[in-house]
């Protein structure tokens, strides 16, 4: 089971919605929900599907780019319901919510069915990772629950919900996001698993070079990985360099 961090939680929040546009707060109050997270089962991917097909003239098939998939998330959310004492660990971070109430809150708004547009609501997930704030807008696609400690009485004391949300992004954002193809353009990129700074400056800049300028534009630590789940900045080009 991942272990909670008592002495400074990463918090993990979910805000729900009504409509595509992420204008409408579902009701009744609260509409949002902070839960402590496990930063390594942070997780975002995206599949491109392509279509096959054989030439005339040769011998294996050919996969011919057919569209991108949407980006999945996964991550498991942490909800701990234990009182460590007068002088503890719970008197410094404030009274808690109980588990189960928390953990029906997470139900209603991301998988319940809204009356008002009978469907599940969109949820704008957010994070901090590395000192870097990230967004994620999607729907949950799944989830698992598990109680892992109960009290006398029955009652949940910690939990966890490893859950799975799909990208739900309006279509003008997506034909924006498509758009920032330019090296005069500022970008921001949510880093996938298994991608690289230089795939990613060839990506933005047609170029692998700037991927020492990037690095120390995002002030990283360390050029051999990213962390999936965080956030990165790829300035215009002229400012990297200075002017000419």
């Amino acid at each position: 089971m991942p272990e909670l961090n008592l002495a400074k939680p990463q918090r993990f929040n979910i805000t729900a919605f009504l409509d595509k546009k992420y204008s409408r707060p579902v009701s009744p109050a609260p509409h949002k929900l902070q839960a402590q997270y496990d930063l390594t089962s942070l997780k975002v991917k995206q599949a491109q599907h392509y279509q096959s097909g054989q030439g005339l003239s040769t011998a294996s098939a050919q996969a011919r780019f057919h569209a991108s998939g949407s980006r999945q998330l996964a991550v498991t959310l942490l909800f701990n319901g234990i009182n460590f004492g007068r002088y503890g660990a719970s008197e410094l971070q404030g009274p808690k919510p109980g588990v189960a109430k928390q953990v029906a809150l997470f139900l209603r708004l991301c998988n319940q069915i809204n009356g008002d547009t009978h469907e599940p609501s969109f949820l704008r997930l957010s994070w901090v990772q590395a000192g870097i704030r990230s967004t994620f807008e999607a729907r949950l696609n799944n989830y698992e629950l598990v109680y892992s400690l109960m009290d006398k009485n029955g009652e949940p004391l910690l939990a966890e919900i490893n859950a799975n949300f799909v990208e739900a992004v309006e279509v003008k954002k997506q034909q924006a996001r498509l758009r920032l193809s330019s090296p005069d353009l500022s970008h921001r990129h949510l880093v996938l698993a298994g991608e690289t700074l230089p795939m990613l400056c060839l990506r933005y800049y047609g170029s692998t070079e700037p991927y020492l300028q990037v690095a120390a534009f995002n002030q990283l630590e360390s050029l051999r990985s990213l962390t999936p789940g965080s956030q990165l900045q790829f300035p215009p080009l002229t400012p990297l360099g200075g002017p000419s």
